[in-house]
């Protein structure tokens, strides 16, 4: 994936994953939540190995994953066919 193709993946599905700061912590940026989900669909690699690269509990991995591919399903439905 080009740098041009994430960016443009950001800018679609910003909106529908975007988190509010708190005053408690600060959100896991659209960026780090995109490319944690793509490492995870191309590599298949677990969600442990994943919390050591992306230094991420497994537990917020197994929550952001879902919910960036219900986005991208979401924004891109109309450009991609999806078989379950």
């Amino acid at each position: 994936m080009t740098s041009t193709d994430f960016d443009l993946l950001i800018n679609l599905i910003a909106p529908k994953i975007a988190k509010s700061e708190t005053i408690f912590r600060k959100p896991i940026s659209v960026q780090e939540r995109l490319a944690v989900t793509l490492r995870f669909l191309v590599t298949g690699e677990s969600f442990t190995s994943l919390q050591y690269l992306f230094r991420m509990f497994k537990q917020v991995i197994s929550n952001i994953v879902p919910e960036v591919c219900e986005a991208i399903i979401d924004v891109l439905k109309d450009n991609i066919q999806v078989k379950i």
